[in-house]
């Protein structure tokens, strides 16, 4: 039976000081309310410095929160070590013990309990035929002898061993280069889809969040901001942050006045299908709607062109008449340069966020 993350008013806060020694206090973890259902993986994304790694922490028991609690199915965690929680890690930094080979890193747990050998071998073994046939051959090679892909490959192998019940993933691909990045990635996925361990998935890689986590959490500044599919995540963002950050490319936000249902830019003036209290709005949209047609309400001039993970199409990067900067999803084989002028219209579907809390309206 799988194991159910359940975290409730979760709080962390980390005392600061200055070269002045002014103290100030950082609220790592902010309120913190999450369910993790029992065999899926959540990945966590967000911008550096807003809690994911202290939201693992957290979870493994290498840090205690302030206040809250922390349940694996109904069982209260906070009071036990990671040992007691059957955690498996697996770090950015793989940490693999310098002077040991390969299988001693995997034994060493096993070691030190004073496990007979015979059934350390069989774990090895299992663990080996479970990583790969190729993976016997580093058993042999100290840490050193291995490639990056090879130590993250021990590293995880060291960490199935165990047969946890929870296993927690902070960036563990971000040193590899991108071929590796893309094998390992496939490895890890195969490995949670064969056991169906409950996981969460720490990573700056919005295309790794996908491809690892069967829901998502966005964090910002010590709060998720928003639980769900990818899928969710574009097309019902909460919040202006969750639009501005998930994405490739993310929604297009910019500031406008509303009065009378009318969205007023510059001296464009749009009608609203919805009646929205008139004041100060972020107006999102995503990029792959707008239509570039000769009859659009806006005028400007591409000064960018990107590409898209998938090379299949094209980002524009328009500054308009009024000064905005609006990115345009185009198919590859549409063809524009740098400095072309162009013309477009709002899309239909059309976001409203208030300005200051950043609370979606529609």
């Amino acid at each position: 039976m799988g194991i159910k993350i359940t975290l409730e008013n979760i709080n962390k806060t980390y005392k600061e000081e200055s070269l002045l020694k002014e103290k100030k206090f950082i609220n790592a973890l902010e309120n913190i309310n999450l369910e993790i259902p029992e065999g899926k993986t959540l990945a966590v994304i967000g911008p550096t410095g807003c809690g994911k790694t202290t939201l693992l922490k957290v979870i493994a028991g290498l840090i205690n929160p302030d206040s809250g609690n922390i349940y694996f199915n109904q069982q209260k965690v906070n009071d036990l070590s990671p040992a007691e929680r059957k955690i498996g890690m697996v770090f950015q930094n793989y940490a693999l013990y310098p002077h040991y080979e390969a299988r001693g890193n995997l034994a060493f747990p096993f070691w030190i309990k004073k496990t007979p050998e015979r059934e350390i071998d069989e774990k090895i073994k299992e663990t080996a035929e479970i990583l790969g046939v190729d993976f016997r051959y580093l058993l042999n090679k100290k840490p050193k002898q291995l490639s990056g892909g090879e130590q993250q490959r021990v590293a995880i192998g060291r960490c199935i061993i165990r047969n946890p019940s929870v296993m927690l993933f902070d960036e563990p691909l971000s040193n590899l280069d991108a071929r590796l990045r893309t094998i390992t990635r496939v490895q890890i996925k195969k490995l949670l889809l064969r056991f169906q361990v409950t996981s969460v998935y720490v990573t700056h890689d919005q295309i790794e969040a996908i491809s690892m986590g069967d829901l998502i959490a966005v964090m910002n500044e010590g709060k998720i901001l928003q639980v769900g599919t990818y899928d969710e995540l574009i097309e019902d963002p909460k919040n202006s942050f969750v639009a501005s950050f998930v994405g490739k490319p993310p929604m297009n936000l910019i500031e406008a006045k509303i009065v009378n249902s009318h969205i007023i830019i510059g001296s464009k003036n749009i009608l609203l299908k919805y009646d929205i209290r008139d004041g100060e709005y972020l107006i999102g949209f995503h990029a792959k709607d707008i239509k570039i047609t000769s009859e659009g309400t806006f005028k400007g001039e591409i000064f960018f062109i990107d590409g898209t993970p998938s090379d299949t199409s094209r980002i524009l990067n328009v500054e308009t008449e009024e000064k905005k900067i609006i990115k345009i999803l185009i198919k590859e084989n549409m063809r524009f340069h740098v400095g072309e002028k162009i013309s477009f219209s709002l899309p239909e579907r059309i976001y409203v966020f208030d300005k200051i809390s950043g609370k979606r309206v529609i």
